[in-house]
Protein backbone atom coordinates (compact mmCIF):
# COMPACT_ATOMS: atom_id res chain seq x y z
CA UNK A 1 0.00 0.00 0.00
CA UNK A 2 0.69 3.72 -0.83
CA UNK A 3 1.83 6.23 2.11
CA UNK A 4 -0.61 8.34 1.50
CA UNK A 5 1.28 11.63 3.35
CA UNK A 6 2.89 12.86 0.47
CA UNK A 7 4.50 15.97 2.26
CA UNK A 8 7.84 15.04 0.68
CA UNK A 9 6.78 14.06 -2.62
CA UNK A 10 8.20 17.65 -3.84
CA UNK A 11 12.07 17.39 -2.06
CA UNK A 12 12.04 14.04 -4.14
CA UNK A 13 10.97 15.16 -7.38
CA UNK A 14 13.62 18.03 -7.12
CA UNK A 15 16.26 15.54 -5.33
CA UNK A 16 15.94 13.35 -8.26
CA UNK A 17 15.76 16.08 -10.49
CA UNK A 18 19.20 17.56 -9.63
CA UNK A 19 20.67 13.94 -8.83
CA UNK A 20 20.16 14.11 -13.11
CA UNK A 21 21.56 17.27 -13.86
CA UNK A 22 18.26 18.54 -14.89
CA UNK A 23 17.54 22.57 -14.79
CA UNK A 24 13.74 23.13 -13.37
CA UNK A 25 13.15 24.74 -16.84
CA UNK A 26 14.58 21.47 -18.64
CA UNK A 27 11.98 19.19 -16.43
CA UNK A 28 9.36 21.35 -17.66
CA UNK A 29 10.26 21.88 -21.29
CA UNK A 30 10.68 17.12 -20.97
CA UNK A 31 6.89 17.13 -19.49
CA UNK A 32 5.10 20.31 -21.17
CA UNK A 33 4.90 22.08 -17.57
CA UNK A 34 6.13 25.87 -17.31
CA UNK A 35 9.00 26.76 -15.22
CA UNK A 36 6.46 28.08 -12.55
CA UNK A 37 4.51 24.62 -11.91
CA UNK A 38 7.67 22.64 -11.79
CA UNK A 39 8.72 25.24 -8.61
CA UNK A 40 5.31 24.82 -7.39
CA UNK A 41 5.53 20.75 -7.30
CA UNK A 42 8.90 21.10 -5.91
CA UNK A 43 7.40 23.30 -3.11
CA UNK A 44 4.66 20.86 -2.38
CA UNK A 45 2.31 23.67 -3.19
CA UNK A 46 0.68 21.83 -6.02
CA UNK A 47 0.13 17.58 -6.65
CA UNK A 48 1.26 16.33 -9.94
CA UNK A 49 -1.70 13.94 -11.66
CA UNK A 50 -0.67 10.53 -11.87
CA UNK A 51 0.28 10.50 -15.38
CA UNK A 52 2.29 13.49 -14.87
CA UNK A 53 3.98 11.74 -12.12
CA UNK A 54 4.54 8.77 -14.53
CA UNK A 55 5.92 11.53 -17.12
CA UNK A 56 8.51 12.96 -14.77
CA UNK A 57 9.66 9.18 -13.16
CA UNK A 58 10.16 8.64 -17.15
CA UNK A 59 12.46 11.84 -17.51
CA UNK A 60 13.87 11.06 -14.53
CA UNK A 61 14.62 8.03 -15.13
CA UNK A 62 13.28 6.19 -11.83
CA UNK A 63 10.53 3.93 -10.60
CA UNK A 64 7.33 5.65 -9.24
CA UNK A 65 7.86 4.20 -6.24
CA UNK A 66 11.01 6.45 -5.59
CA UNK A 67 8.01 9.31 -5.14
CA UNK A 68 5.70 7.51 -3.10
CA UNK A 69 6.41 5.76 -0.51
CA UNK A 70 5.14 2.36 0.45
CA UNK A 71 3.70 1.11 3.65
CA UNK A 72 5.09 -2.76 4.17
CA UNK A 73 3.14 -3.84 6.92
CA UNK A 74 5.63 -6.58 7.36
CA UNK A 75 8.61 -4.57 8.07
CA UNK A 76 9.34 -1.98 11.33
CA UNK A 77 9.94 1.19 10.12
CA UNK A 78 11.65 2.41 13.20
CA UNK A 79 13.91 -0.21 12.11
CA UNK A 80 15.19 1.28 8.93
CA UNK A 81 17.57 3.65 10.23
CA UNK A 82 21.11 4.41 8.03
CA UNK A 83 23.08 1.57 10.35
CA UNK A 84 26.54 3.35 9.22
CA UNK A 85 26.11 6.82 11.48
CA UNK A 86 27.40 8.94 8.54
CA UNK A 87 26.00 10.47 5.44
CA UNK A 88 29.16 9.65 3.49
CA UNK A 89 30.39 6.10 2.84
CA UNK A 90 32.84 5.15 0.32
CA UNK A 91 32.29 1.43 -1.51
CA UNK A 92 35.23 -0.56 -2.60
CA UNK A 93 35.87 -3.67 -5.17
CA UNK A 94 38.02 -5.05 -7.21
CA UNK A 95 37.74 -4.92 -11.54
CA UNK A 96 40.62 -5.50 -14.02
CA UNK A 97 43.13 -5.69 -11.39
CA UNK A 98 42.61 -2.79 -9.79
CA UNK A 99 40.14 -1.25 -6.90
CA UNK A 100 37.02 0.87 -7.74
CA UNK A 101 36.08 3.75 -5.24
CA UNK A 102 32.69 5.28 -5.18
CA UNK A 103 31.23 7.72 -2.71
CA UNK A 104 27.67 6.99 -1.67
CA UNK A 105 25.69 9.65 -0.53
CA UNK A 106 22.63 9.20 2.30
CA UNK A 107 19.63 11.60 2.55
CA UNK A 108 17.17 10.40 5.18
CA UNK A 109 13.74 10.88 4.64
CA UNK A 110 10.65 9.84 6.78
CA UNK A 111 10.47 6.19 5.71
CA UNK A 112 13.60 6.01 3.35
CA UNK A 113 16.83 6.58 3.09
CA UNK A 114 17.86 7.75 -0.39
CA UNK A 115 21.39 7.24 -2.48
CA UNK A 116 23.58 9.10 -4.25
CA UNK A 117 26.14 7.39 -5.32
CA UNK A 118 29.55 8.28 -8.33
CA UNK A 119 30.90 5.40 -9.38
CA UNK A 120 34.63 5.18 -9.50
CA UNK A 121 36.35 7.87 -8.28
CA UNK A 122 39.73 9.60 -9.54
CA UNK A 123 40.39 12.37 -7.85
CA UNK A 124 38.00 15.19 -8.35
CA UNK A 125 36.14 13.39 -11.34
CA UNK A 126 33.99 10.11 -11.28
CA UNK A 127 32.44 8.07 -14.02
CA UNK A 128 28.63 7.63 -13.29
CA UNK A 129 25.92 8.50 -10.67
CA UNK A 130 23.76 6.20 -9.91
CA UNK A 131 20.59 6.49 -7.60
CA UNK A 132 18.37 4.55 -5.11
CA UNK A 133 17.13 3.70 -1.90
CA UNK A 134 18.90 1.89 1.48
CA UNK A 135 17.06 -0.12 3.72
CA UNK A 136 18.69 -1.40 6.50
CA UNK A 137 17.74 -4.24 9.69
CA UNK A 138 20.30 -5.05 12.82
CA UNK A 139 21.73 -7.66 10.54
CA UNK A 140 21.78 -6.15 6.79
CA UNK A 141 21.89 -3.23 4.78
CA UNK A 142 20.40 -3.46 0.62
CA UNK A 143 21.59 -0.61 -1.61
CA UNK A 144 19.60 -1.00 -4.18
CA UNK A 145 20.90 1.78 -7.32
CA UNK A 146 19.84 2.46 -10.70
CA UNK A 147 21.87 4.88 -13.71
CA UNK A 148 21.07 8.30 -12.40
CA UNK A 149 21.76 9.46 -16.24
CA UNK A 150 21.49 6.86 -18.44
CA UNK A 151 19.99 2.85 -18.45
CA UNK A 152 22.04 1.32 -20.78
CA UNK A 153 21.37 -2.58 -20.87
CA UNK A 154 19.44 -1.92 -17.46
CA UNK A 155 22.42 -0.37 -15.65
CA UNK A 156 21.52 -1.73 -12.00
CA UNK A 157 23.65 -2.26 -9.18
CA UNK A 158 22.80 -3.86 -5.56
CA UNK A 159 25.24 -4.25 -2.58
CA UNK A 160 24.59 -5.74 0.48
CA UNK A 161 26.11 -5.41 3.92
CA UNK A 162 26.85 -7.71 6.62
CA UNK A 163 26.51 -5.37 9.18
CA UNK A 164 28.11 -7.66 11.91
CA UNK A 165 31.46 -8.11 9.62
CA UNK A 166 32.61 -5.08 10.72
CA UNK A 167 36.06 -4.73 11.57
CA UNK A 168 38.45 -1.75 11.73
CA UNK A 169 35.95 0.66 10.87
CA UNK A 170 35.02 -1.55 7.67
CA UNK A 171 32.04 -3.40 6.70
CA UNK A 172 32.27 -6.58 4.28
CA UNK A 173 29.22 -6.85 1.65
CA UNK A 174 28.68 -8.32 -1.63
CA UNK A 175 28.14 -6.12 -4.79
CA UNK A 176 26.10 -7.40 -7.27
CA UNK A 177 26.00 -5.85 -10.85
CA UNK A 178 26.95 -5.71 -14.46
CA UNK A 179 30.35 -6.62 -15.71
CA UNK A 180 31.67 -3.68 -18.09
CA UNK A 181 32.95 -6.32 -20.57
CA UNK A 182 30.46 -8.80 -21.08
CA UNK A 183 27.42 -7.04 -19.69
CA UNK A 184 26.26 -9.92 -17.49
CA UNK A 185 25.11 -10.31 -13.91
CA UNK A 186 27.95 -10.43 -12.10
CA UNK A 187 28.87 -10.95 -7.87
CA UNK A 188 31.86 -9.48 -5.96
CA UNK A 189 33.07 -8.82 -2.64
CA UNK A 190 32.98 -5.27 -1.20
CA UNK A 191 34.48 -3.49 1.20
CA UNK A 192 32.61 -0.05 2.93
CA UNK A 193 34.41 2.31 5.23
CA UNK A 194 33.06 6.27 6.41
CA UNK A 195 36.43 7.68 5.07
CA UNK A 196 38.13 7.68 1.77
CA UNK A 197 41.19 5.50 1.55
CA UNK A 198 43.75 6.63 -0.97
CA UNK A 199 47.06 5.86 0.40
CA UNK A 200 49.10 3.01 -1.47
CA UNK A 201 49.48 0.97 1.47
CA UNK A 202 46.05 0.87 2.41
CA UNK A 203 44.65 0.31 -0.84
CA UNK A 204 47.07 -2.77 -1.63
CA UNK A 205 45.73 -4.08 1.86
CA UNK A 206 42.33 -3.68 0.44
CA UNK A 207 43.10 -5.26 -3.05
CA UNK A 208 44.04 -8.18 -0.83
CA UNK A 209 40.55 -8.07 1.11
CA UNK A 210 38.70 -7.71 -1.88
CA UNK A 211 40.19 -10.83 -3.39
CA UNK A 212 37.94 -14.66 -4.04
CA UNK A 213 40.73 -16.69 -1.61
CA UNK A 214 40.90 -20.16 -1.83
CA UNK A 215 38.60 -20.51 1.34
CA UNK A 216 36.09 -18.58 -0.80
CA UNK A 217 36.33 -21.27 -3.59
CA UNK A 218 36.09 -24.66 -1.12
CA UNK A 219 33.18 -22.96 0.89
CA UNK A 220 31.33 -22.54 -2.99
CA UNK A 221 31.91 -26.30 -3.71
CA UNK A 222 30.98 -27.76 -0.58
CA UNK A 223 27.59 -25.16 0.11
CA UNK A 224 26.96 -24.71 -3.38
CA UNK A 225 26.46 -21.20 -2.85
CA UNK A 226 28.66 -18.14 -1.34
CA UNK A 227 27.87 -17.16 2.11
CA UNK A 228 30.72 -14.13 2.96
CA UNK A 229 32.35 -14.84 5.62
CA UNK A 230 34.91 -13.14 7.91
CA UNK A 231 37.26 -13.53 10.43
CA UNK A 232 34.75 -12.08 13.40
CA UNK A 233 31.72 -14.24 12.24
CA UNK A 234 30.58 -17.67 13.65
CA UNK A 235 29.16 -20.01 11.47
CA UNK A 236 25.48 -20.31 11.97
CA UNK A 237 24.72 -23.13 10.10
CA UNK A 238 23.90 -26.36 12.12
CA UNK A 239 25.27 -29.58 10.99
CA UNK A 240 22.88 -32.63 11.07
CA UNK A 241 25.10 -35.21 9.53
Amino acid sequence: MYDTNIENLGKKIKHFRKAKKLTIDELGNAIGKSRATINRYENNEILPDIITAMEICNVLNIDLNNLCDKILHNVNKEENINPFNSNLIYLYYISKNGIIISSIEITANKYCHYVLMKNGLTKNKYKQEYTGVLESNYNTAFICLTNAITNPGLDKFQIEIDLHSKIDNMYYGIFLGVSYNTHKPTARKCILTDTLITSPEKLCFLYDELKITEDDIQDMLSTKYWDMKTRNIKDYVININ
